[in-house]
């Protein structure tokens, strides 16, 4: 079966699955929500609030292949709103495919071996729950002519960069300090030797995006930022080579996901370079730095999350939850403001607020607020508390698992003693 008939399949399986979820959460929710109606005068109308739009971020992804045509690595470039700069969401190859059975496990590499470019962006686009613009799959010379606007790039290596190339090993990048052009860089990121696993080389190619960032700085003179509408925000180029253009007119960051080696033989029989990932990581960065290219899988809420820490790790436990129990994390924001003793969710519509009872529970503790603005396609507006720091250190030995069974009994004992509550009362 192609890959795109299996996707097919695959999405249908999740709206089914998605849809099992928010029944199970209905006698929980469903108690609260009707409560929220009989007792609220905001149930007779809708809230009419300002409303914010958020600001469009065109995505494309760029990948680089090797002599045979083997995909070597693979990024997702997120443009500013502004139109110049953006983030770069490098990818291991390697990484496994969701909703494969297991013991037949699938690579994004496989993806493009097998059924070619679109297949590969739609499998971009389901791992990360996102509609990406625009995409390049190039050779080692493709890739440089892409990236040649950040001049000459000085990076460091560990130790030789080495590609396999017509059966012999060759050099592409010397242990220490090299001054290369785009095209030496493109073959860094082409380079790939099949005796070896992915695992050794992704931290050359993260160091690469590192230096070309470095090399672009402010922004490259020569490069022309992207069409900005106000209050609408950057406008997706005409092509790739219009893309990179405004990618290099302004900063550029760097973040590749955490990979890990998938050695289970249930999941893995064959052994092959298969590479696990966090899907809350891959989120909350792409939430970040292209939340209008975000796309709600679940039929469920759409959140907004902002983080007061500094540390990445509290974002992405918060993120993870909640996807965890079927919400959809659409923006997610880290802020300078002093976190708030509690968890505080803010909501415009009491039915939203009852269904996001249960979405909400593995927050631990949270405070309630009625919302005096709005963002677009946004339901719910989390800002992450001190309680769920503290919370997240006292169930730290417990998985994620267990939590969730634990929380939903709780939960589902107050819905019953709200219902006898409700029957008694008439």
């Amino acid at each position: 079966m192609s890959y795109l008939k299996s996707q097919r399949r695959r999405r249908t399986l999740v709206a089914f699955v998605s849809g099992v979820l928010v029944l199970a959460l209905l006698p929980v929710s469903g108690v609260i929500a009707w409560r929220a109606v009989r007792d609220s005068r905001a149930a007779e109308a809708v809230v009419s609030l300002p409303t914010i739009a958020i600001p469009t971020t065109p995505t494309a992804i760029l990948a680089t292949t090797d002599e045979q045509n083997y995909l070597a690595s693979i990024s997702i470039l997120a443009l500013s709103p502004n139109g110049a700069g953006g983030t770069v969401l490098s990818l291991p190859v390697g990484m496994t495919m969701n909703g494969r059975p297991e013991g037949d496990p699938q690579r994004l590499a496989d993806v493009y071996g097998s059924d070619g470019i679109e297949a590969l962006k739609l499998a971009v686009e389901s791992q990360t729950n996102t509609q990406i613009d625009l995409i390049a799959v190039e050779p080692e010379r493709g890739t440089g002519d892409l990236i040649a606007r950040a001049g000459t790039i000085d990076v460091t290596y560990g130790a030789d960069v080495l590609d396999y190339d017509d059966g012999e090993m060759r050099i592409v990048g010397k242990g220490g300090p090299n001054s290369f052009t785009p095209l030496q860089v493109a073959a860094v990121l082409a380079a790939r030797d099949p005796e070896r696993p992915e695992n050794t080389r992704l931290p050359d190619v993260r160091t690469t995006w590192e230096a070309i960032a470095q090399a672009v700085g402010a922004g490259k003179i020569g490069t022309v930022p992207a069409t900005v509408i106000q209050d609408v925000g950057a406008q997706v180029p005409a092509d790739m080579a219009s893309f990179m253009s405004a990618f290099f007119a302004g900063p550029v960051r760097v973040w590749q996901i955490g990979f890990q080696l998938v050695t289970d033989t249930e999941r893995n029989p064959d052994g092959i370079d298969l590479y696990g990932f966090d899907f809350g990581e891959v989120i909350m960065v792409m939430a970040s730095v292209a939340p209008s290219a975000m796309v709600a899988v679940f039929p469920t809420l759409s959140l907004q999350v902002d983080s007061p820490f500094a540390d990445a790790e509290v974002t992405r436990q918060a993120v993870f939850r909640l996807i965890y129990m079927g919400a959809n994390v659409m923006l997610v924001r880290t802020t300078n403001d002093p976190p708030p003793a509690v968890t505080t969710i803010e909501y415009t519509d009491e039915m939203d607020r009852g269904m996001a009872e249960p979405l909400t529970i593995l927050l631990d503790e949270v405070a309630w607020e009625r919302a005096t603005e709005r963002v677009a396609g946004i339901d719910l507006h989390v800002t992450l508390g001190e309680s769920f720091v503290a919370f997240l250190k006292a169930t730290a030995g417990t998985s994620i698992e267990d939590q969730a069974a634990s929380a939903l009994a709780d939960a589902a004992d107050l819905a019953t003693d709200a219902t006898v509550a409700d029957t008694v009362a008439g």
